[in-house]
């Protein structure tokens, strides 16, 4: 189940742990609200009658009101619609229609759009819109004013939800222990790897460095001696530095896919640009993450958590770090966690979804045949899925897949059970990121890395 901590200087191997099996749960859905719309009034001999404006919609937007025509005057106007700021659920439909002039010419008039404000969700919040219906007047109403559509925050997010590999019902949401466990960002590459998303560093000169590409403030330098704590102590230390961050950043111990967001596989240091100088980063001990193995919660079980091997390791990644020993601890300022948006992979053609905050559009299914790095490489070239170009995806973004707190009932394979319904239990897949000529791969048995293995399974990615 976890990558065992065998060397300071290396870590290899993996050692296997089965549990049993149950259903995911899915997370809340957006609620609803109706929307109604006012009638605009009829207009006075003579004069341009003028519709008013509609009324407020349900949540989302709401419709404007017809204009209505005048008697025997000229033609009245639509009226305007204003929608008010939505809150994630759905507007209804506003209706109203226009009074019918007497006597009159023709009444032309067309009203304006309504205007919705930005919904919000924390998870599912729905577009709202609101449509109003036409007017009429003597002959020929005036055409009434269309509510825009209502956006949503992160919360809520278009698209249609992933089903699993046969179709059916929308996987459930996996808001709430998963929150964490997935980036919010692109995930970062080697700028050698020609891959989408390069690194991207600013060193601030105060001591600390943004990433351009997660927007993450990071402490530059791991001294060796006064930034080694146990697991327990090192919330601790980061929360007490005193380093510039942005209003509403708070620093912490990173979460496993913040601190692996700095990973290069491609070399022994692991990481690149202003984390490089003079004896940094260390070597000799591993590296904290706030993530503790998710088994962990079962107190007759070894209290583990998650660490990297950087300064010579390469960046292996394992959960196998007691959390009774010392290590380095590199902190992070970041926004508060928000909610994992659902859906948070949406089905964009049959075999294929999208990950809403990587970006990155993933096979749905696995090459499950044990291949060497070259022909993982040539399958997913030659995938050709929907008329589409894949390849194979380094090991960073495969670790955007790894869902580090998965339902204690049946953690592996640690990733969404639904969407990725083929992952075995306990198998390598293949990436791109090589060091030297050692290929990297990842085992979705938890979510740990190896350099050490010569063939794995492919999932390929655009």
């Amino acid at each position: 189940m976890r990558c065992p901590v065998s060397s300071r200087a290396f870590l290899s191997g993996c050692a296997a742990l089965a549990l049993s099996c149950s259903s995911a749960s899915s997370g809340p859905s957006g609620g609803s609200a109706a929307g109604t719309a006012t009638a605009g009034a009829s207009g006075t001999a003579g004069a341009s009658g003028s519709g008013t404006t509609g009324g407020t919609g349900g949540t989302g937007g709401a419709s404007g009101s017809g204009g209505t025509g005048g008697t025997g005057g000229a033609s009245g106007s639509g009226g305007t619609g204003t929608g008010a700021p939505g809150s994630g659920a759905s507007g209804a439909t506003g209706t109203g229609a226009g009074a019918t002039g007497t006597s009159g010419a023709t009444g032309a008039g067309t009203g304006t759009s309504g205007a919705a404000a930005s919904g919000s969700a924390a998870s599912g919040g729905t577009t709202g819109t609101g449509t109003g219906a036409s007017g009429s007047a003597g002959s020929g109403g005036g055409s009434a004013g269309t509510g825009a559509s209502g956006t949503s925050n992160d919360g809520g997010v278009g698209g249609t939800p992933a089903t699993g590999l046969d179709g059916g019902a929308a996987c459930p949401s996996l808001t709430g222990p998963a929150d964490n466990a997935y980036p919010r960002w692109p995930m970062p590459n080697p700028a050698a790897a020609n891959l989408p998303n390069p690194f991207s560093y600013i060193d601030t000169g105060n001591g600390t460095v943004v990433d351009n590409v997660t927007g993450l403030v990071w402490q530059k330098t791991v001294d060796k001696t006064t930034q080694v704590f146990t697991w327990a102590d090192a919330p601790a230390y980061c929360s007490g530095l005193t380093l510039p961050a942005p209003a509403g950043f708070t620093w912490h111990v990173p979460t496993r896919i913040q601190l692996l967001s700095l990973v290069d596989y491609t070399t022994g240091a692991a990481v690149d640009g202003p984390f490089l100088g003079s004896g940094q980063p260390p070597g000799g001990m591993y590296t904290w993450t706030s993530t503790p193995w998710v088994v962990s919660q079962i107190t007759t079980k070894p209290q583990d958590a998650w660490m990297v091997n950087f300064g010579g390791g390469g960046g292996l990644t394992s959960n196998a770090a007691s959390q009774t020993a010392t290590e380095f601890v590199r902190c992070v300022a970041s926004p508060p966690v928000t909610p994992l948006p659902y859906p948070h992979y949406v089905q964009i053609a049959a075999g294929e979804v999208q990950d809403v905050e990587t970006k990155l559009v993933w096979a749905q299914k696995s090459n499950l045949t044990a291949m060497a790095p070259s022909d993982a490489t040539a399958y997913c070239a030659g995938l050709g899925l929907n008329g589409h170009t894949w390849r194979l995806p380094s090991v960073n973004e495969l670790s955007s897949l790894v869902d580090d707190n998965p339902n204690i009932n049946k953690v592996s394979p640690a990733i969404d059970q639904c969407v990725f319904a083929d992952a075995p239990s306990n198998m390598y897949y293949m990436s791109s990121s090589m060091q030297g000529t050692k290929p990297w791969a990842l085992n979705y048995e938890d979510g740990f890395d190896d350099d050490s293995e010569t063939t794995g399974a492919a999932r390929c990615v655009r």
